[in-house]
């Protein structure tokens, strides 16, 4: 019976770990060109929307893009399709 407990205790974990975390998909979905903003000022730069993991669709959907304030000193890297024996994961931009 502890056996059986345990078990059933593992694979919840384990369900819940998979929900949390984003997924693969076997091919890259297609970025859709949106139309932007006109530029605040020359002070802005345009960040390309990334890619938001659904769980319960398991699909990616594409995120919006925007303008934000250029930081001195600090740049910006855009996030990338990462690929793996699983598949291709979406790799969060950082700035």
């Amino acid at each position: 019976m502890k056996k059986l407990i345990f078990i059933t205790i593992l694979a919840g974990f384990t369900l819940f770990l998979n929900a949390c975390s984003a997924g693969y998909v076997s091919e890259q979905p297609s970025y859709i060109e949106v139309n932007r903003a006109p530029r605040p000022s020359s002070d802005y730069i345009w960040i390309d929307g990334g890619w938001v993991w659904r769980s319960n669709s398991r699909t990616y959907q594409q995120g919006n893009g925007y303008w934000t304030k250029q930081n001195t000193g600090r740049g910006h890297k855009k996030g990338h399709w990462q690929k793996s024996q699983r598949g291709y994961r979406w790799k969060e931009s950082r700035r």
